[in-house]
């Protein structure tokens, strides 16, 4: 089993493509939260997009710093081949959000 991490920033998008990855196996992505210095309306949404999947994208969670929720754990596993697009949006600019970690890890064949 090998770590996994990344940060998402609004308005930016981050690849997950197995074949510029050092370890084997699926990957499975299992919390999603806020990143640092949050404001305190800040809400958004986490996305993505599996290969070429047409918007919209799948909405995997929704952080809330109003409604206390900062944090959401996930369980959810891409293929080994699969190139996952990775992003978060807000509420239409009203609710800014500096960014979001994922965080899971990769598993072995």
């Amino acid at each position: 089993m090998a770590f996994w991490g990344i940060e998402l920033k609004e308005g930016g998008v981050v690849t997950y493509d197995r074949r510029f990855q050092e370890a084997e196996g699926r990957l499975r992505v299992t919390k999603g939260c806020f990143g640092r210095n949050v404001s305190s309306d800040a809400r958004c949404l986490v996305e993505c997009r599996v290969g070429r999947q047409l918007p919209p994208p799948t909405v995997l969670c929704i952080l809330d710093k109003p409604n206390k929720i900062e944090m959401c754990p996930l369980d959810i596993e891409f293929g080994g081949d699969e190139q996952v697009h990775f992003s978060i949006s807000g509420d239409g600019g009203m609710f800014p959000v500096e960014s979001v970690h994922l965080s899971g890890y990769f598993i072995e064949k």
